[in-house]
């Protein structure tokens, strides 16, 4: 397939760590949508920053044909550079009606929808794209299947990163997204072989060694996660999803005074999830200190006062601690935001 000429330009606000927002704190799904978008196809280029934007006439917002389509892509930039999304959707979807068969118009439609956020439109787009090429294009693979994980379709991102990897079998990238998403559907020896693949291609890769712990945690194989947790944080030692995914593998091993310890030296920024907060709750529950679990989680739950499920967890840690007073209080509280099981427990504490 020839790879389409022109990049829709953007700039993301935040990128962050890609890998560590990819594995997640423990078991977490594959793709976070920085990830989508710094995998999408880039399809227009230019430099229209210089061009004046043109005025959003009833022309524009009904997207009258433009005669060329390099004439729609550039006009398409402006909006783009402008951060003004729907015009350019207008233009591009027009333009599909006159060109029905141009991949490029296909594809700057999909960078459109990842950049508004429309997830699935893009998904449905860049499918067609692929049917509309030969299909072997490793790269629009590897974003349909981003898209299909982040719109909860892991079957097909199944599908799609297995095209990917057929197309360009030299890119560490696909066998490892892909080894995620076997995890995901707990096809734990399909997914340790698209690892191993992997780690034949990128063995210094932290992200290949961090997947290998988990699934040795998902299958109790302990000893085997520690190591491989181990190689992950000596290859990055600064990535707090790796020290997360090695505090629950030290709970899970018996050691939870080393987890309140590996989680305690994290920033409260990096701690301020639900998933390591429970972690951290847990651990101290293990070693009989309710209250300080059910101080951490009223802390969390604070942070994140429209949280019906944080409520509930403090709740939950409060009446561990004995303060029946105030787990009643932030358990009305989880009630109030729609907690499904939170007035069952609070007439459970009546009995």
């Amino acid at each position: 397939m020839t790879p389409p000429k022109y990049a829709i330009k953007y700039h993301p606000k935040s990128m962050g760590s890609i890998e560590a927002s990819t594995l997640g704190l423990v078991v977490a799904g594959l793709v976070s949508v920085v990830l989508i978008i710094l995998a999408a196809r880039s399809l227009l280029s230019g430099s229209p920053e210089s061009l004046p934007a043109p005025p959003i006439t009833e022309s524009v917002q009904q997207a009258a044909p433009i005669e060329t389509i390099e004439q729609v892509l550039e006009s398409v930039q402006v909006y783009v550079s402008a951060e003004d999304y729907p015009p350019a959707v207008a233009i591009l979807k027009a333009a599909l009606g006159k060109y029905p068969l141009d991949a490029d118009l296909r594809f700057a439609l999909v960078d459109l929808y990842m950049l508004t956020q429309d997830f699935s439109l893009a998904y449905e787009q860049i499918v067609a794209a692929i049917e509309q090429t030969d299909g072997v294009d490793a790269k629009s693979q590897f974003t349909a299947g981003t898209l299909a994980n982040t719109i909860d379709q892991p079957e097909m991102a199944l599908v799609h990163y297995q095209a990917a990897m057929r197309g360009d079998p030299n890119n560490a990238d696909y066998p490892l997204y892909l080894a995620n998403i076997q995890f995901k559907l707990n096809k734990l020896d399909e997914a340790k072989a698209s690892l191993a693949i992997a780690a034949r291609l990128a063995p210094d890769r932290a992200m290949v060694w961090a997947t290998w712990a988990k699934i040795s945690l998902r299958q109790n194989k302990l000893a085997l996660a520690q190591q491989h947790i181990e190689k992950t944080r000596r290859l990055e030692p600064h990535v707090p999803a790796w020290t997360i995914l090695e505090a629950n593998i030290q709970k899970r091993s018996g050691n939870p005074e080393r987890a309140i310890e590996l989680l305690s030296a994290l920033s409260q920024d990096a701690l301020n999830d639900a998933e390591s907060m429970r972690l951290l709750a847990e651990s101290y529950g293990m070693i009989g200190r309710p209250e300080d679990a059910a101080s951490r989680m009223v802390d969390f739950a604070t942070l994140n006062n429209e949280s019906a499920q944080a409520a509930f967890d403090a709740a939950i840690w409060l009446e561990r601690a004995k303060q029946r007073g105030d787990a009643v209080l932030w358990g009305r509280r989880a009630r109030d935001l729609g907690h499904a099981r939170a007035q069952g427990w609070l007439d459970s504490l009546s009995d």
